[in-house]
C-alpha cells in the first residue's frame, strides 16, 4: 500500500517527519558537471537556506529542524550498544554521516512542520489556492508550450490558463499519470491505451524506492515507556499541549544509522537503520499489521505469537537499490488507476544487502548492554521458512523475499538529466524535454535515491528550482546582465 499525500503539503504531511540531507556524493547526478561539482558549494548552503534562522527568531527559512522531543530509554541503549560493538556515533552537528545517533526531526513545538505550513502561515498575497481539484491534462500548443491545465471539480471539467508557465509537483505517481494522460510518454504504452503521443519520453520508468525488513526482531521482556497505557494516560495530552513535549509529540524513530557494507570506508552508505519504539504486534494487530499488508496467515502463524512480549524493530533500509520499476495508466480514462510495478527485490544485490543488515541488528540485540535492558533476538521461524536452518543466510533470503516492504520514499519516475540523456524526462533547469514552460519539482525527478529519508532532499529540490525559475522570470523581462552593458553594440535581449 503506498499512501499519496493528497493535501496541502504532499506526502510530508504523512511521513514520520526524519529530516535528512543526505551524503554529499548522492548529489552528483543532480549537474551538468559532475566533475565541477562541490557539496559545500553547490548543496550545501541550500540546506543552510532551509535550515536558517534570523537573530530575531523569524524563521527565513522553508522548515522547522528540531531534535526529538521524545525518547524511551530504548535511544540509550541503542547508542550504548553501538559504541560497545565499535561504531562510531554520529556528531550532533552532523546530518547524515556513517555511524549511530539521534534523528533529526521537521517539528516545532512538538507539532509536525512542513514548507505547507510556513506558506500558510506568510499569508501570502500573490498566491491563490484551490483545493479539492483534480488535474487531469496539461494543455499544449502545437510548438508544445504550455498554456494551462484541464481540472475536474464536483464532477465539472475547467481549464486553469498559465502566462508563464506550468509546474508539477504532484508526486511520483501523480505527476506520471498526469504526463501520461497529456500525451508524453512512452509511445508504446501511450498507443496500447489510445492516447496521442504528443512527446516520446521514457515518464513511469525508472522507479526506486527504500526498501526495509526486519520487523519484530527484538522481544523485551520489560515496557519501554510508550505502550497504549502511556499514549492514553491523561498526563501525556497535558505535557503536549502545555510545553510540546511527552509521548503524543513522538516521532516513531528514536535513533538511525548508516552504514557501508563494502571495505572502502568512503563508500556512500548503502545501508540505513531506523530505530522504532514499537512493533507491528504493539497494537495487538488492530491497525498496524493492516497498514504493512500482513495477512491473517501470517499474522496468526508469526506475530500473534509474540503477543507476551513488548517488541521493537530496527528497520535495516537499503539505501541504494538495483532493482527499477516503473508506472503505468490502467486505461486512457482521467480517473482511472495507475498500475504500479516497483520490481522489489529483482536484483540479487537489493536481498544481499538487507541480509546483512538483519546480522548487524542480530549484533546490536546480543551486546550486553540490550540484554542487561531485557532484550532478545526473535527466534521464531517465519512461516514458509521452516525448511532452512534459522540464522542461515538460505533462511534470511526467504525471511527478505516474505517481509520486504517499502520505505514510503518511491522516487525517479521523470528522472532528471542531459537532453542527450535517453533514459531522462526532465533536463537540469527541471523542463520536460522537448516542451516549453513545462516544469516538474518534486521526488519524481530524483535520478537516485539519497541516503536516507527523501523528505529533505525534496526540499532541496524546491530551493533550488526557485532559484532557476526567478533567474527564468528575470530574463524574461528584458532586464539586462550586468556584464553585458559592457559589451560593444549592446542590445538587452528578452532571453526567456
Amino acid at each position: 500500500m503506498w499512501p499519496m499525500g493528497k493535501i496541502m503539503g504532499g506526502t510530508g504531511m504523512l511521513n514520520n517527519m526524519i529530516y535528512v540531507r543526505g551524503y554529499p556524493e548522492d548529489f552528483n547526478h543532480w549537474f551538468k558537471d559532475k566533475e565541477g561539482y562541490e557539496f559545500f558549494k553547490d548543496i550545501l548552503p541550500y540546506f543552510k537556506r532551509l535550515e536558517e534562522w534570523d537573530y530575531k527568531g523569524k524563521t527565513t527559512a522553508s522548515t522547522y529542524v528540531s531534535n526529538l522531543t521524545f525518547t524511551t530509554k530504548l535511544a540509550d541503549s541503542i547508542l550504548n550498544a553501538a559504541k560497545e560493538l565499535g561504531y562510531p556515533l554520529l556528531d550532533e552537528t552532523e546530518n547524515c554521516i556513517k555511524g549511530f545517533g539521534l534523528p533529526k526531526i521537521n517539528v516545532k513545538n512538538g507539532q509536525r512542520w512542513t514548507p505547507a505550513h510556513t506558506l500558510l502561515e506568510q499569508k501570502m498575497t500573490n498566491i491563490i489556492l484551490r483545493t479539492n481539484r483534480v488535474v487531469q491534462k496539461i494543455l499544449l500548443h502545437d510548438n508544445f508550450e504550455a498554456y494551462g491545465v484541464k481540472y475536474a471539480y464536483k464532477g465539472q471539467e475547467y481549464v486553469a490558463k498559465a502566462t508563464k508557465g506550468v509546474i508539477l509537483s504532484a508526486g511520483v505517481i501523480g505527476t506520471t499519470k498526469i504526463l501520461l494522460h497529456s500525451g508524453i510518454g512512452p509511445k508504446k504504452h501511450l498507443n496500447d491505451i489510445n492516447i496521442e503521443t504528443k512527446i516520446d519520453l521514457p515518464v513511469g520508468e525508472n522507479l526506486q524506492d527504500h526498501l526495509t525488513t526486519g520487523f519484530d526482531l527484538i522481544l523485551f521482556n520489560q515496557s519501554l515507556g510508550i505502550g497504549i497505557e502511556y499514549i492514553m494516560s491523561p498526563f501525556s495530552p497535558l505535557e503536549y499541549l502545555y510545553s510540546g513535549t511527552g509521548p503524543w509529540t513522538t516521532a516513531g524513530c528514536e535513533a538511525l544509522a548508516y552504514f557501508s557494507t563494502k571495505d572502502n570506508q568512503e563508500a556512500v552508505p548503502d545501508l540505513q537503520f531506523m530505530v522504532m519504539n514499537v512493533g507491528v504486534n504493539e497494537d495487538r494487530g488492530l491497525y498496524l499489521r493492516h497498514m504493512l499488508g500482513v495477512s491473517d496467515e501470517i499474522w496468526d502463524k508469526y506475530f500473534a505469537k509474540l503477543k507476551s512480549n513488548v517488541t521493537a524493530t530496527i528497520l535495516p533500509i537499503l539505501l541504494h537499490p538495483k532493482s527499477r520499476g516503473n508506472v503505468r495508466l490502467e486505461s486512457n480514462r482521467p480517473n482511472s488507476a495507475v498500475l504500479i510495478d516497483p520490481k522489489y527485490l529483482s536484483h540479487e544485490y537489493d536481498i544481499d544487502i538487507l541480509i546483512k543488515g538483519i546480522e548487524i541488528v542480530r549484533k546490536l540485540v546480543e551486546t550486553r548492554e540490550m540484554k542487561n535492558m531485557g532484550a532478545s533476538f526473535n527466534t521464531n521461524i517465519f512461516p514458509g521458512c521452516s525448511q532452512f536452518d534459522f540464522g542461515s543466510k538460505e533462511y534470511w533470503r526467504c525471511y527478505v523475499q516474505h517481509l520486504t516492504i517499502t520505505s514510503y520514499h518511491p522516487v525517479g519516475t521523470c528522472k532528471m538529466g542531459h537532453e542527450e540523456d535517453e533514459t531522462s524526462v526532465v533536463n537540469y533547469d527541471f523542463e520536460v524535454k522537448g516542451t516549453n514552460n513545462l516544469f516538474v519539482v518534486d521526488g519524481s525527478v530524483m535520478p537516485t535515491l539519497t541516503s536516507g529519508n527523501i523528505n529533505g532532499a525534496i526540499f532541496l529540490l524546491a530551493e533550488i528550482a526557485s532559484d532557476i525559475f526567478k533567474y527564468k522570470d528575470f530574463l524574461s523581462r528584458g532586464r539586462c546582465i550586468i556584464l553585458e552593458i559592457f559589451i560593444e553594440s549592446y542590445v538587452c535581449k528578452n532571453y526567456y
